[in-house]
């Protein structure tokens, strides 16, 4: 007579299972978090393609866990994670603020696994409640038209290249190829963002973003310097300074606009 095999001994090995695996993606994201603090905290300056792959696992061992939670039979670990990602959901970057709503995801996940509740869908207002929520009152880029960019760059191309990029998330555009008269501008008009080339003809652009770094009325300014070397421009110190790549300016431009709309 063939074994019947024990059910109940399956059950309890595919949920040890699920524990174990889901453990190493919660600490995953715990490491991950914590590198993004990181950055927002210093000045440190990751490369952008390494940037964006972070960004990438992030997202991608949610996605993980939320297939696990189906595969398992957790429908609470689905639920969980698919009201994570809809939080998520068009973020490239994270702002101080939504680390801090991303850990109280993940913590959450945590307490939900631990608790042996995650097949019972009954307790669904108590586990997905007084979670973060997108704040869809608002657009993720800004609209308001009295948002200013100031772009000072003696490259005429790289202006026009990258100025689009910020009227389409709804900054107005001031540009100039003097530093002179950029520095005077800025401290007339106290734009929301400064973007300045290293190459300058009058001085050299990381000269001109320490200068309008150390005045007070920029201290809320943030400032951007566009490098032909980003490594070499790592020696200037220029704390707080986002370094973008002249090789890659579109791009670079991009991500410092995400992150400078939601910080």
């Amino acid at each position: 007579m063939e074994k019947i095999p024990d059910m109940s001994e399956i059950l309890a090995q595919m949920n040890e299972k699920f524990i174990e695996t889901a453990h190493e993606k919660l600490t995953r994201l715990n490491e991950i978090l914590e590198l993004i603090a990181a950055m927002n905290d210093t000045d440190f300056q990751m490369d952008s393609q390494m940037d964006s792959a972070v960004y990438e696992e992030f997202h991608r061992e949610i996605h993980s866990l939320k297939g696990m939670g189906g595969t398992f039979q957790m429908p609470l670990v689905t639920q969980l994670c698919h009201r994570f990602e809809d939080y998520l959901e068009n973020s490239t970057h994270l702002s101080s603020e939504q680390v801090d709503d991303a850990y109280k995801y993940v913590d959450r996940l945590s307490d939900l696994i631990e608790s042996d509740e995650a097949q019972d869908t009954s307790k669904v207002d108590y586990w997905l409640g007084n979670l973060p929520q997108k704040d869809t009152s608002k657009p993720d880029s800004v609209k308001d038209s009295s948002a200013q960019v100031l772009i000072i760059g003696n490259n005429v191309e790289l202006i026009a290249e990258i100025a689009p990029s910020f009227e389409e998330n709804g900054f107005s555009v001031l540009s100039t190829i003097s530093a002179f008269k950029g520095y005077k501008t800025a401290i007339q008009k106290k734009p929301e963002i400064i973007v300045v080339s290293q190459e300058l003809e009058e001085m050299d652009g990381a000269e001109l973003v320490r200068s309008l770094d150390s005045m007070r009325q920029m201290s809320k300014v943030k400032i951007a310097l566009i490098c032909p070397d980003r490594r070499a421009a790592l020696s200037e110190n220029l704390q707080g300074v986002h370094l973008l790549s002249e090789k890659n300016a579109s791009i670079d431009v991009m991500n410092f606009i995400a992150v400078a709309v939601t910080a």
